[in-house]
């Protein structure tokens, strides 16, 4: 008995371990849509996101997108595994996300952003879902954690932002926006 309890705990580690360092919740982020600019037409944005265990970070993508719309961006929002994802370049904004784990990106976060192929022009930003309101060091974790974020890296002028679950969605996604836009 004893021990069926303990192979039982095992077994519920290793699944969530699995969850966790193999990053199979942004498997599951497969679909994509485009959604038509709801002001004046004035160019093209991409929302890729990790949809993480929780479904936050998709909350967070779904907001930017929204807010995108109202700044006069067709935006696609894809999940980072879609096929949207694959092409990168012809965006006038890119914005990819999802949850952080002990202060770093999903692996699937950290693969798109290092990976990423976009235009010379092309307005970068990076977000982390997570518990609790965001400190400056949330930021410092999720840009120590991609290389491609850190002084001299690629996407090292990209704009990075936390936004917790505590916090005010609506008006954090919109602060996000509004200083990648403009």
């Amino acid at each position: 008995m004893i021990l069926a309890v303990f192979l039982a705990l095992v077994l519920v580690v290793v699944i969530f371990a699995a969850i966790f360092f193999l990053d199979l919740a942004a498997y599951t982020a497969t679909s994509s849509q485009t959604l038509p600019p709801t002001a004046t037409p004035m160019g093209y944005a991409l929302v890729l996101y990790d949809p993480g265990l929780s479904g936050a970070s998709t909350k967070v993508a779904q907001q930017v997108a929204t807010d995108l719309q109202a700044q006069g961006l067709t935006v696609t929002l894809a999940g980072i595994k879609s096929s949207a994802a694959a092409n990168t370049t012809g965006y006038d904004v890119i914005v990819i996300g999802g949850p952080t784990y002990a202060g770093s990106p999903t692996t699937s976060v950290k693969a798109a952003l290092s990976d990423l192929k976009h235009d010379a022009d092309t307005r970068i930003g990076v977000y982390g879902s997570g518990q609790g309101a965001t400190s400056p060091d949330d930021i410092a974790q999720i840009k120590n954690a991609v290389p491609a974020l850190q002084s001299g890296g690629a996407l090292s002028g990209a704009l990075v932002v936390k936004i917790g679950e505590s916090e005010n969605l609506t008006s954090r996604a919109q602060d996000f926006v509004n200083q990648l836009v403009s």
